[in-house]
């Protein structure tokens, strides 16, 4: 990938995020944006595009640390099929954990079904981009991109998710969203081949 490359990614996945938090804004927080002036709106607009860049700057990291993970996992196990089957793992483990420790931590008194909702939004999330990255690539793209958009991205939203506060993780997801399946979907005409 060169550098012009790399950087149109960057900037893009940057916009993206601060269109997600302005998508949060207007979500979560238009009752309180519309209070007092015009000029209270676009601050307040502002200061959720900044929100959504930061976040943006937290998923390019994720990326390229499963970039960075996936190069030297090709080679640490010595099939393609062994790295494949560690990382459906590790998506059945974060799936459960996922649950397992919100309901530990936040569950008393509360049904053990609600805790399925944010994992089971992830995964189909996750699914959905990686059926996509498969229509535009090939089929050994299902299990890399299904792990990076549950595995990574649930990784990047811990913050939100030490909350008990379904505001909280959905103000944070829309923008991770918005970047990571940004990102996976590019990454294979950035890196393509030129004859």
């Amino acid at each position: 990938m060169s550098l012009r490359k790399y950087g149109w990614l960057f900037i893009t996945t940057l916009l993206l995020g601060g269109l997600g938090g302005i998508l949060v804004a207007l979500i979560f927080d238009m009752d309180k944006l519309l209070v007092g002036s015009t000029g209270n709106f676009f601050v307040g607009l502002f200061m959720y595009l900044l929100y959504g860049m930061t976040i943006s700057i937290v998923a390019q990291m994720g990326f390229f640390a499963y970039m960075t993970i996936n190069y030297f996992a090709k080679t640490i196990f010595k099939t393609a099929s062994l790295w494949k089957s560690v990382q459906v793992f590790l998506i059945l483990f974060v799936f459960f954990d996922m649950i397992y420790l919100r309901y530990t931590s936040f569950g008393e008194g509360k049904g053990f079904g609600t805790y399925f909702i944010e994992p089971m939004l992830l995964l189909i999330v996750a699914i959905v981009t990686a059926y996509g990255k498969v229509s535009l690539t090939n089929k050994s793209a299902w299990i890399p991109t299904t792990f990076f958009m549950f595995v990574v991205t649930a990784l990047e939203w811990i913050p939100a998710l030490k909350e008990d506060n379904v505001r909280a993780t959905l103000s944070m997801l829309v923008p991770l969203l918005f970047c990571n399946v940004w990102q996976v979907m590019q990454l294979h005409r950035l890196v393509k081949r030129e004859s």
